[in-house]
Protein backbone atom coordinates (compact mmCIF):
# COMPACT_ATOMS: atom_id res chain seq x y z
CA UNK A 1 0.00 0.00 0.00
CA UNK A 2 0.91 3.53 -0.49
CA UNK A 3 0.43 6.62 1.50
CA UNK A 4 -0.15 9.96 -0.01
CA UNK A 5 1.71 12.05 2.78
CA UNK A 6 2.27 15.69 3.75
CA UNK A 7 4.77 16.81 5.70
CA UNK A 8 6.25 20.42 7.13
CA UNK A 9 10.17 21.32 5.88
CA UNK A 10 11.78 24.47 6.53
CA UNK A 11 13.56 24.39 2.82
CA UNK A 12 15.55 26.76 3.86
CA UNK A 13 16.93 28.97 6.90
CA UNK A 14 13.96 30.96 7.74
CA UNK A 15 11.24 29.75 5.35
CA UNK A 16 8.71 26.97 6.08
CA UNK A 17 6.72 25.28 3.43
CA UNK A 18 4.37 22.36 3.12
CA UNK A 19 4.90 19.18 0.59
CA UNK A 20 4.06 15.80 -0.25
CA UNK A 21 5.53 12.55 -0.84
CA UNK A 22 4.26 8.64 -1.24
CA UNK A 23 5.10 6.64 1.90
CA UNK A 24 5.00 2.89 0.88
CA UNK A 25 3.97 0.14 3.78
CA UNK A 26 5.95 -2.66 2.03
CA UNK A 27 9.24 -3.53 2.11
CA UNK A 28 9.67 -2.56 6.16
CA UNK A 29 12.97 -3.67 7.82
CA UNK A 30 12.26 -5.47 10.84
CA UNK A 31 12.06 -2.51 13.20
CA UNK A 32 10.22 -0.36 11.17
CA UNK A 33 6.39 0.90 11.63
CA UNK A 34 4.42 3.37 9.08
CA UNK A 35 2.52 5.75 11.62
CA UNK A 36 -0.74 7.75 10.15
CA UNK A 37 -0.47 10.96 12.17
CA UNK A 38 -3.55 12.43 13.58
CA UNK A 39 -1.87 14.83 15.79
CA UNK A 40 1.88 16.83 16.07
CA UNK A 41 2.67 19.75 18.41
CA UNK A 42 5.28 22.44 17.40
CA UNK A 43 8.02 22.18 20.06
CA UNK A 44 8.35 26.24 19.98
CA UNK A 45 11.95 26.53 21.31
CA UNK A 46 13.55 24.03 19.13
CA UNK A 47 11.90 24.42 16.35
CA UNK A 48 12.38 27.90 16.17
CA UNK A 49 16.22 27.33 17.03
CA UNK A 50 16.33 25.72 14.13
CA UNK A 51 14.43 28.00 11.25
CA UNK A 52 16.24 30.66 12.05
CA UNK A 53 19.69 28.59 12.35
CA UNK A 54 20.45 30.10 15.75
CA UNK A 55 23.54 28.09 16.28
CA UNK A 56 24.64 28.75 12.98
CA UNK A 57 25.02 24.87 11.62
CA UNK A 58 21.77 24.34 9.95
CA UNK A 59 21.05 22.44 6.79
CA UNK A 60 18.45 23.15 4.59
CA UNK A 61 16.16 21.40 3.60
CA UNK A 62 15.13 20.44 7.21
CA UNK A 63 12.17 18.32 8.51
CA UNK A 64 11.00 19.11 11.80
CA UNK A 65 9.22 17.94 14.96
CA UNK A 66 9.39 15.45 17.70
CA UNK A 67 5.82 15.21 18.99
CA UNK A 68 3.22 12.84 17.34
CA UNK A 69 0.47 10.93 17.87
CA UNK A 70 -1.09 8.68 15.42
CA UNK A 71 -1.77 5.16 14.82
CA UNK A 72 0.07 2.13 13.62
CA UNK A 73 -0.96 0.84 9.98
CA UNK A 74 2.22 -1.98 9.10
CA UNK A 75 4.98 -3.09 11.19
CA UNK A 76 7.77 -4.98 10.11
CA UNK A 77 8.49 -8.31 11.54
CA UNK A 78 10.88 -7.42 15.00
CA UNK A 79 8.06 -5.30 16.19
CA UNK A 80 5.91 -7.72 18.75
CA UNK A 81 4.88 -5.32 21.29
CA UNK A 82 2.54 -2.90 19.14
CA UNK A 83 0.09 -4.23 16.61
CA UNK A 84 -1.84 -2.45 13.23
CA UNK A 85 -4.29 -0.10 14.74
CA UNK A 86 -2.16 0.70 18.29
CA UNK A 87 -2.59 4.42 19.31
CA UNK A 88 0.98 5.61 19.53
CA UNK A 89 3.27 8.92 20.72
CA UNK A 90 6.87 9.01 19.32
CA UNK A 91 9.03 11.73 17.79
CA UNK A 92 7.78 12.00 14.86
CA UNK A 93 8.36 14.58 12.38
CA UNK A 94 5.06 17.07 11.51
CA UNK A 95 3.34 15.03 8.96
CA UNK A 96 0.79 12.79 7.87
CA UNK A 97 2.52 9.64 7.36
CA UNK A 98 5.87 8.22 8.02
CA UNK A 99 8.43 5.57 8.51
CA UNK A 100 9.50 5.20 11.87
CA UNK A 101 12.29 2.72 13.19
CA UNK A 102 11.03 1.63 16.77
CA UNK A 103 12.63 -0.32 19.41
CA UNK A 104 15.95 1.68 19.31
CA UNK A 105 18.03 2.18 22.57
CA UNK A 106 16.75 6.23 22.87
CA UNK A 107 13.85 7.95 23.56
CA UNK A 108 13.36 9.50 20.49
CA UNK A 109 13.89 6.15 18.87
CA UNK A 110 10.92 4.22 20.51
CA UNK A 111 7.13 3.96 20.30
CA UNK A 112 4.65 4.58 23.62
CA UNK A 113 1.12 3.63 24.00
CA UNK A 114 -1.46 6.61 24.39
CA UNK A 115 -4.47 5.80 26.01
CA UNK A 116 -7.97 6.26 23.85
CA UNK A 117 -9.50 8.62 26.45
CA UNK A 118 -6.68 11.27 25.82
CA UNK A 119 -8.15 14.02 22.91
CA UNK A 120 -6.52 14.15 19.58
CA UNK A 121 -5.84 18.02 19.97
CA UNK A 122 -3.99 17.20 23.92
CA UNK A 123 -2.24 13.88 23.45
CA UNK A 124 0.96 15.45 21.82
CA UNK A 125 1.20 17.72 25.02
CA UNK A 126 2.73 13.97 26.80
CA UNK A 127 6.05 15.21 24.96
CA UNK A 128 6.41 18.31 27.18
CA UNK A 129 5.01 17.23 29.89
CA UNK A 130 7.57 14.37 29.82
CA UNK A 131 10.35 17.15 29.27
CA UNK A 132 8.85 18.94 32.27
CA UNK A 133 8.42 16.04 34.48
CA UNK A 134 12.86 15.96 34.31
CA UNK A 135 12.77 18.90 37.05
CA UNK A 136 10.27 17.49 39.53
CA UNK A 137 11.65 13.81 39.53
CA UNK A 138 15.46 15.36 40.01
CA UNK A 139 14.84 17.44 42.74
CA UNK A 140 14.32 16.29 46.51
CA UNK A 141 11.59 18.30 48.19
CA UNK A 142 10.70 19.13 52.13
CA UNK A 143 7.37 20.08 53.55
CA UNK A 144 6.58 23.59 53.29
CA UNK A 145 9.71 23.82 50.26
CA UNK A 146 9.12 26.38 47.70
CA UNK A 147 9.70 26.40 44.27
CA UNK A 148 10.57 29.45 41.86
CA UNK A 149 10.14 28.03 37.75
CA UNK A 150 11.73 31.04 36.06
CA UNK A 151 9.60 30.75 32.30
CA UNK A 152 6.14 30.50 31.69
CA UNK A 153 6.16 28.72 28.20
CA UNK A 154 4.84 25.48 27.69
CA UNK A 155 7.78 23.17 29.29
CA UNK A 156 7.89 25.87 32.46
CA UNK A 157 3.89 26.05 32.64
CA UNK A 158 3.82 22.02 33.24
CA UNK A 159 6.67 21.91 35.78
CA UNK A 160 5.30 24.17 37.80
CA UNK A 161 1.96 22.38 37.68
CA UNK A 162 3.66 19.37 38.46
CA UNK A 163 5.96 20.78 41.07
CA UNK A 164 2.29 21.40 42.52
CA UNK A 165 1.24 18.44 42.03
CA UNK A 166 3.63 17.36 44.78
CA UNK A 167 3.15 19.56 47.52
CA UNK A 168 5.67 22.05 46.62
CA UNK A 169 4.68 26.23 47.10
CA UNK A 170 4.98 27.60 43.20
CA UNK A 171 6.27 30.47 42.47
CA UNK A 172 5.65 31.10 38.47
CA UNK A 173 7.53 34.44 36.83
CA UNK A 174 7.79 35.31 33.36
CA UNK A 175 7.79 38.85 31.75
CA UNK A 176 5.30 37.82 29.08
CA UNK A 177 1.25 38.94 30.56
CA UNK A 178 0.04 36.18 28.25
CA UNK A 179 2.07 33.30 29.30
CA UNK A 180 1.51 34.80 33.46
CA UNK A 181 -2.50 34.89 32.45
CA UNK A 182 -2.10 30.95 31.08
CA UNK A 183 -0.26 29.84 34.44
CA UNK A 184 -2.85 31.38 36.62
CA UNK A 185 -5.43 29.42 34.33
CA UNK A 186 -4.09 26.39 34.77
CA UNK A 187 -4.18 26.69 38.85
CA UNK A 188 -1.24 28.52 39.39
CA UNK A 189 -1.69 30.85 42.51
CA UNK A 190 1.39 32.54 42.92
CA UNK A 191 2.48 34.40 39.39
CA UNK A 192 4.72 36.72 38.76
CA UNK A 193 4.59 39.48 35.62
CA UNK A 194 7.60 41.29 35.97
CA UNK A 195 10.99 41.88 33.60
CA UNK A 196 13.88 39.58 34.19
CA UNK A 197 15.86 42.63 36.51
CA UNK A 198 12.44 42.44 38.65
CA UNK A 199 12.65 38.52 39.45
CA UNK A 200 15.07 38.02 42.10
CA UNK A 201 13.72 40.50 44.32
CA UNK A 202 9.93 39.22 44.02
CA UNK A 203 10.87 35.71 45.11
CA UNK A 204 12.68 37.18 48.26
CA UNK A 205 9.94 39.00 48.84
CA UNK A 206 7.55 36.03 48.44
CA UNK A 207 9.77 34.03 50.99
CA UNK A 208 10.90 36.41 53.46
CA UNK A 209 14.26 37.38 52.14
CA UNK A 210 15.44 33.47 51.80
CA UNK A 211 14.62 32.72 48.54
CA UNK A 212 13.11 29.55 47.25
CA UNK A 213 14.72 26.05 48.19
CA UNK A 214 14.19 24.96 44.64
CA UNK A 215 14.77 27.33 41.51
CA UNK A 216 14.11 26.28 37.79
CA UNK A 217 15.51 27.59 34.93
CA UNK A 218 12.50 26.82 32.27
CA UNK A 219 14.04 29.28 29.57
CA UNK A 220 17.29 28.02 28.87
CA UNK A 221 19.44 31.30 28.73
CA UNK A 222 22.19 31.80 30.96
CA UNK A 223 21.09 34.99 32.13
CA UNK A 224 17.84 33.08 33.68
CA UNK A 225 20.02 31.02 35.37
CA UNK A 226 22.11 33.21 36.72
CA UNK A 227 18.68 34.74 38.45
CA UNK A 228 18.19 31.71 39.76
CA UNK A 229 21.47 31.43 41.56
CA UNK A 230 20.72 34.29 43.31
CA UNK A 231 16.91 33.52 43.91
CA UNK A 232 17.92 30.11 45.63
CA UNK A 233 17.79 30.04 49.51
CA UNK A 234 20.77 28.80 51.82
CA UNK A 235 21.77 24.90 50.54
CA UNK A 236 19.12 24.80 47.67
CA UNK A 237 18.58 23.50 44.32
CA UNK A 238 19.06 24.98 40.77
CA UNK A 239 17.75 23.39 38.17
CA UNK A 240 18.82 23.90 34.37
CA UNK A 241 15.27 22.25 32.84
CA UNK A 242 16.07 24.55 29.64
CA UNK A 243 18.78 24.08 27.19
CA UNK A 244 21.23 27.16 27.35
CA UNK A 245 22.17 28.13 23.09
CA UNK A 246 23.03 31.70 22.79
CA UNK A 247 26.10 33.48 24.33
CA UNK A 248 25.98 35.34 27.20
CA UNK A 249 28.96 37.83 29.04
CA UNK A 250 28.39 37.41 32.49
CA UNK A 251 30.69 37.34 35.42
CA UNK A 252 31.11 33.56 36.23
CA UNK A 253 33.12 33.72 38.80
CA UNK A 254 31.23 35.85 41.13
CA UNK A 255 28.49 33.00 40.02
CA UNK A 256 30.21 29.94 41.39
CA UNK A 257 30.99 31.90 44.18
CA UNK A 258 27.60 32.29 45.16
CA UNK A 259 26.84 28.59 44.21
CA UNK A 260 29.99 27.43 46.23
CA UNK A 261 29.67 30.00 49.28
CA UNK A 262 25.57 29.06 49.57
CA UNK A 263 26.10 25.75 49.18
CA UNK A 264 23.86 25.28 46.24
CA UNK A 265 23.74 22.34 44.09
CA UNK A 266 23.32 23.03 40.64
CA UNK A 267 21.36 20.11 38.47
CA UNK A 268 20.98 19.55 34.94
CA UNK A 269 17.65 18.14 34.11
CA UNK A 270 17.89 17.27 30.90
CA UNK A 271 15.14 14.95 29.37
CA UNK A 272 17.25 11.84 28.13
CA UNK A 273 18.57 11.16 31.37
CA UNK A 274 15.98 8.48 31.87
CA UNK A 275 16.17 4.86 30.31
CA UNK A 276 14.37 4.91 27.45
CA UNK A 277 12.68 0.87 27.81
CA UNK A 278 12.15 -0.62 31.34
CA UNK A 279 14.70 -1.68 33.57
CA UNK A 280 14.66 -3.95 36.55
CA UNK A 281 17.10 -1.39 38.14
CA UNK A 282 15.53 1.72 37.35
CA UNK A 283 11.71 3.26 38.36
CA UNK A 284 11.99 6.21 36.79
CA UNK A 285 12.21 5.46 32.69
CA UNK A 286 10.76 7.00 29.89
CA UNK A 287 7.74 4.50 29.80
CA UNK A 288 6.88 5.11 33.36
CA UNK A 289 7.04 8.90 32.50
CA UNK A 290 4.67 8.26 29.97
CA UNK A 291 2.43 6.54 31.67
CA UNK A 292 2.19 8.71 34.13
CA UNK A 293 1.94 11.94 32.68
CA UNK A 294 -1.06 10.36 30.39
CA UNK A 295 -2.37 9.65 33.73
CA UNK A 296 -2.34 12.79 35.33
CA UNK A 297 -3.73 14.45 31.80
CA UNK A 298 -7.04 12.00 31.53
CA UNK A 299 -7.62 12.78 35.73
CA UNK A 300 -7.28 16.48 34.50
CA UNK A 301 -4.37 16.89 37.66
CA UNK A 302 -2.60 18.19 34.47
CA UNK A 303 -4.67 21.25 33.00
CA UNK A 304 -3.63 21.14 28.87
CA UNK A 305 -6.56 22.84 27.21
CA UNK A 306 -5.09 26.36 28.14
CA UNK A 307 -1.92 25.89 26.95
CA UNK A 308 -3.33 25.22 23.38
CA UNK A 309 -3.44 28.59 21.62
CA UNK A 310 -4.23 26.43 17.60
CA UNK A 311 -5.00 23.23 16.45
CA UNK A 312 -4.89 23.75 12.75
CA UNK A 313 -4.26 21.71 9.30
CA UNK A 314 -0.58 21.99 8.13
CA UNK A 315 -1.48 24.60 5.49
CA UNK A 316 -1.60 27.31 8.02
CA UNK A 317 2.43 26.20 9.08
CA UNK A 318 3.96 29.03 8.05
CA UNK A 319 1.33 31.58 9.98
CA UNK A 320 1.52 29.49 13.21
CA UNK A 321 5.46 30.00 13.31
CA UNK A 322 5.89 33.24 12.43
CA UNK A 323 3.10 33.59 15.02
CA UNK A 324 5.43 31.85 17.34
CA UNK A 325 8.21 34.02 16.81
CA UNK A 326 6.75 37.35 16.56
CA UNK A 327 3.32 37.57 18.46
CA UNK A 328 3.89 35.45 21.96
CA UNK A 329 0.40 37.14 22.64
CA UNK A 330 -1.56 35.31 20.44
CA UNK A 331 0.04 32.35 19.52
CA UNK A 332 1.89 29.87 22.57
CA UNK A 333 0.63 26.11 21.79
CA UNK A 334 0.12 24.67 17.92
CA UNK A 335 -1.17 21.70 16.58
CA UNK A 336 -1.30 20.40 14.10
CA UNK A 337 -4.51 18.44 12.11
CA UNK A 338 -3.26 15.78 10.15
CA UNK A 339 -6.71 13.29 9.96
Amino acid sequence: MTIKARYIEFSEKGKVAVSSEDVSTEGLKPWEVVVRNESSLVSAGTELSRLHDVLGNGKYPMRTGYASVGRVVAKGSAVEDFKEGDRVFYAGKHASAQRFTHGQNHQWGRLYPVPEAIAVEDAPFVCLAEIAMTAPCITPLDLGDTVAVFGLGLVGNLAAQLYQIMGARVIGLDPVKKRCELARAVGLPVVVDAPPDRQIQAVKDLTGGRGAEVTVDAVGHSGVIANCVEATALYGQVALLGTPRAPHPGDLTTLLGKIHTNGLVVRGAHMWRFPAAELREAKQTVPWGYRVMFSFMESGRLNIAPLRSHFVRPDEAPRMYDGLKNDLENFWGVVFDWR
